[in-house]
């Protein structure tokens, strides 16, 4: 081969390789620049946001405000009167829990098993409790307006004198549950399972309990005044409520 001929073919084959090379280098830059970029909105994140990981410090009155924490499992535990507003505990399990007291606010426990746990009193408003199981809990007292808490279930609860004003409880479960004096004005009580639950004494005004099964259940006492029970099937329900056509009280 001639000396011209093998410059020429060395010539080719340096721009052959060459070519890539820079394009590596500019898809290397690129990638430098959107690490970068990422660096700098993951900072902006951490120094904005107001949600942090946090070491836990279980004991009353604590403060676990705006915390983030996975796989919560705590077991007989006295956090009452703690500050656990707006922190995010999803698929927690809380077992003989005493959150009596307790700030709950716009806190995020979807998807948690509460059993035996006492919440008497506890404020949830805006909670998302959606998806949960609260196996035999004490509500009694609590403040849940505003709560997000549809395909939950609550089994043997009680809500005595809880604020469930407004709540929407479409597609519970809740057997055998304690409403006795509870405020339920305007919730949504609708294609609910509520077999045996205890109305007794409370305030149903303009609530909807449309397709929904009371079977066993008592509203005695109950005030059912603009309440929609349309489909609602209340076979053998003590109907001794007042404010609607259906009462016998």
């Amino acid at each position: 081969m001639q000396t011209s001929q093998k410059i020429i073919l060395l010539f080719v084959t340096a721009a052959l390789v060459l070519m890539p090379m820079s394009q590596m280098t500019k898809v290397f830059a690129d990638e430098q620049n959107n690490v970068k970029k990422n660096n700098s909105l993951t900072t902006k994140i951490a120094t904005h946001a107001k949600t942090t990981f946090c070491t836990l410090k279980l004991a009353p009155n604590t403060d676990l405000s705006n915390c983030t924490t996975f796989g919560l499992n705590v077991h007989n535990t006295n956090l009452s009167g703690a500050n656990l507003s707006g922190s995010f505990f999803r698929n927690a399990y809380l077992y003989n829990v005493n959150l009596s007291g307790a700030n709950l606010q716009n806190v995020n426990l979807s998807g948690t098993e509460f059993a035996y746990t006492n919440l008497s009193g506890a404020d949830l408003r805006g909670a998302d409790l959606r998806g949960s199981n609260f196996y035999h809990v004490n509500l009694q007292g609590a403040d849940l307006r505003g709560a997000k808490i549809t395909w939950s279930i609550f089994p043997s609860v009680n809500f005595q004198d809880a604020n469930l004003q407004g709540l929407i409880f479409t597609h519970t479960k809740a057997e055998l549950a304690n409403f006795g004096n509870a405020n339920l004005q305007n919730a949504n009580l609708s294609q609910a399972e509520l077999l045996g639950a205890d109305f007794t004494g409370a305030n149903l005004q303009n609530a909807d309990l449309r397709n929904s099964d009371l079977t066993g259940g008592s509203l005695a006492d109950a005030n059912l005044d603009g309440a929609n029970l349309g489909g609602l099937d209340y076979s053998g329900v003590d109907m001794s409520c007042h404010g609607h056509p259906v009462c016998s009280g």
